[in-house]
């Protein structure tokens, strides 16, 4: 498990796709949120993790997007001395 959060998979739920990710659980409940954003080209669009722990995932609607590459990006936000994590990473929307 990485004391960082990342994504560690992408993919298509109908009209929506979902990005799966993970974060250090420790110690517990002190990740109050999670907001990522989807980006591929022109395309851009944001959604809320849930549930908040060690995996989680975060839907964002497919509309405009397609297979490929895409730059996906988050922002952890927790309790302890009120800090906030900002990552991003290459996905692939199969």
């Amino acid at each position: 498990m990485s004391a960082r959060p990342n994504f560690i998979e992408a993919g298509v739920d109908g009209d929506f796709i979902t990005l799966r990710g993970e974060s250090d659980p420790k110690p517990p409940g002190d990740i109050i949120h999670i907001h990522v954003v989807l980006t591929q080209g022109e395309q851009t669009a944001g959604g809320e993790a849930a549930p908040l722990g060690a995996e989680w995932q975060a839907r964002v609607p497919a509309k405009g997007f397609q297979a490929g590459p895409a730059t996906a990006s988050g922002v952890e936000v927790r309790k302890s001395n009120s800090t906030m994590t900002t990552w991003t990473e290459t996905v692939e929307i199969p």
